[in-house]
C-alpha cells in the first residue's frame, strides 16, 4: 500500500508542477547532460551510457532512466555538435527524448586556457501514461487506455572553463510545452515547468599523481524549492577516483569510477536519510563510456 501511494504521488509530481527532469548522479563525469554548452569542449570524443534505478526498493515501480550519450568539437573546435537519447519511466508514466545540441567556443586568453562556450539544444520528447495501469475508487473515464504526445522544448546554456575550473549555468524545457490538459482544474494542465541548472568545480593537485576536485550543483525550477548537491572526489593518478556527495533533499550519494585506457566505468549509490528511505531504499547508477581519441592537436588536456 504504502509503496502504491509512493508512486502515484510521484507520477502526479511529473505530470504537474514539480522537479520533472530525470535525476542523476553521475553527471560529475558526464556534464553534458546538465548544458548544452559543453557540447564539444573535451579533448575527445565522449560516448557515453548511463542507467539508473531511482529508489529500487520500490521493485517494478520504480523510476528508471536510461541515457546515451555523444558529442565532439568541429571546425577547428569553435563549435561543438551532440546528441542525446534519454528514455525515463515511472510507475505508469514514460518518456523517450531526443536532444541535438550545437555550441558556440570562444577564446578569452592569448595563453589558449580559458574558454566560453554558448549553447543551444533542441528536444522532442514522446510522453506516454498507461492510464489503465491507474486504479481509482471511483473510475473516471477520461482515464482510461493509454495517452501519447510529442511535444518540443529546448535548452539553452553558458559555460566558462579551464583546465582546472569549471562554471557551468543552464535553463531547460523553454517552452513549457503541454502533455496533457487538465481533466479537472485541481493542479492545472500537465505542463513542463523551466529547470535551472548551475554547477561549479575546481581541480586542486595535491602531487603529480593526486588530486582533488570539490563541485556544487544548484538546481531549481520556477515552482519548487531549490535543491544544492555539495560534491567531493578525489582522483589517483587520473585513472581512479572516489567521492561524495550531500544532496539537501535529504540524500548521501557514494561513487566511484576508474579509467582503463579509453575505456571508463563509474558507480553511484545514492541513500536517502529522509522518511521515505525506510520504503523506497536507495538509487543505483552506473556509467560505461569511451573516450574516442582527436588526433587532432587540441588546446588542452583532460583526464575525464
Amino acid at each position: 500500500m504504502k509503496k502504491s501511494l509512493i508512486v502515484i504521488l510521484v507520477c502526479l509530481a511529473v505530470l504537474t508542477k514539480a522537479q520533472q527532469l530525470p535525476m542523476y548522479s553521475q553527471y560529475l563525469t558526464n556534464d553534458f547532460i546538465l548544458n548544452p554548452a559543453i557540447t564539444g569542449s573535451k579533448p575527445y570524443f565522449p560516448i557515453q551510457i548511463n542507467s539508473r534505478t531511482q529508489w529500487s526498493g520500490l521493485g517494478t515501480i520504480a523510476p528508471k532512466t536510461n541515457t546515451l550519450s555523444y558529442h565532439m568539437p568541429v571546425a577547428y573546435d569553435a563549435v561543438g555538435i551532440g546528441a542525446i537519447i534519454m528514455q525515463d519511466e515511472t510507475g505508469p508514466y514514460s518518456q523517450i527524448g531526443v536532444t541535438l545540441s550545437f555550441a558556440y567556443h570562444i577564446q578569452l586568453d592569448e595563453d589558449d586556457v580559458t574558454y566560453l562556450s554558448l549553447g543551444l539544444s533542441g528536444l522532442m520528447t514522446q510522453h506516454t501514461l498507461n492510464q489503465g495501469d491507474l486504479t481509482f475508487h471511483n473510475p473516471d473515464p477520461e482515464f482510461q487506455g493509454s495517452y501519447s504526445k510529442i511535444v518540443p522544448d529546448a535548452s539553452f546554456g553558458a559555460y566558462l572553463y579551464s583546465k582546472d575550473f569549471s562554471l557551468s549555468a543552464s535553463a531547460h524545457q523553454l517552452f513549457e510545452s503541454t502533455f496533457k490538459e487538465s481533466v479537472q482544474d485541481i493542479f492545472g494542465d500537465n505542463s513542463q515547468v523551466r529547470h535551472y541548472f548551475a554547477h561549479a568545480s575546481y581541480r586542486i593537485d595535491i602531487h603529480s599523481d593526486l588530486a582533488i576536485e570539490p563541485s556544487l550543483l544548484v538546481k531549481s525550477t520556477e515552482v519548487s524549492p531549490t535543491q544544492l548537491d555539495v560534491n567531493a572526489r578525489v582522483i589517483i593518478d587520473n585513472n581512479y577516483w572516489a567521492g561524495l556527495s550531500l544532496r539537501s533533499s535529504k540524500s548521501l550519494v557514494v561513487l566511484a569510477g576508474l579509467n582503463m585506457g579509453s575505456l571508463f566505468l563509474s558507480y553511484s549509490y545514492d541513500y536517502g536519510i529522509s522518511s521515505l528511505s525506510s520504503v523506497a531504499s536507495g538509487s543505483h547508477e552506473v556509467s560505461l563510456g569511451f573516450n574516442i581519441k582527436d588526433i587532432r592537436k587540441r588546446r588542452h588536456s583532460y583526464y575525464w
